[in-house]
């Protein structure tokens, strides 16, 4: 083998590994994408429910005046 095929065949290799640490950049990319939808749809669940305590909480007040 010549040292041009090999040099050759290591460009190719290096290439490769190239293109792998690109897919793997871009899934790392993706995932945390997906972490940060799931945070935010989190805290918009959470800021429902405080919505939705508050609601409860203003309901159970006009009971309690309607009581009086």
């Amino acid at each position: 083998m010549t040292k041009d095929k090999i040099i050759d065949k290591i460009e190719k290799k290096i290439d490769s590994i190239e293109k792998l640490h690109d897919k793997e950049s871009l899934l790392c990319e993706e995932v945390k994408d997906l972490l940060a939808d799931l945070r935010d749809e989190e805290e918009e669940s959470f800021e429902d429910e405080e919505e939705f305590e508050d609601d409860d909480e203003q309901e159970e007040d006009i009971d309690e005046e309607e009581e009086n």
